[in-house]
């Protein structure tokens, strides 16, 4: 199964999809690249920029529609 299949499902399932949880899970490696080939396919994806408790910033992304 490709990395734009394992992402495309977990989004569909809405799952917390980030960089960190990505490689965890073995969605993707580079997951930027990933979600810019789904984008490419047509996938509406948005970015939601977010902190951690410890006060560290990440991208996570979500599926619309």
């Amino acid at each position: 199964m490709s990395a734009e299949s394992k992402v495309l499902r977990a989004l569909r399932k809405r799952n917390r999809v980030t960089r960190k949880t990505a490689i965890e899970r073995g969605w993707a490696e580079n997951l930027t690249a990933t979600i810019s080939r789904l984008r490419k396919m047509g996938h509406d994806i948005i970015p939601i920029k977010a902190t951690s408790p410890e006060g560290e910033t990440y991208t996570r992304y979500r599926l619309m529609a």
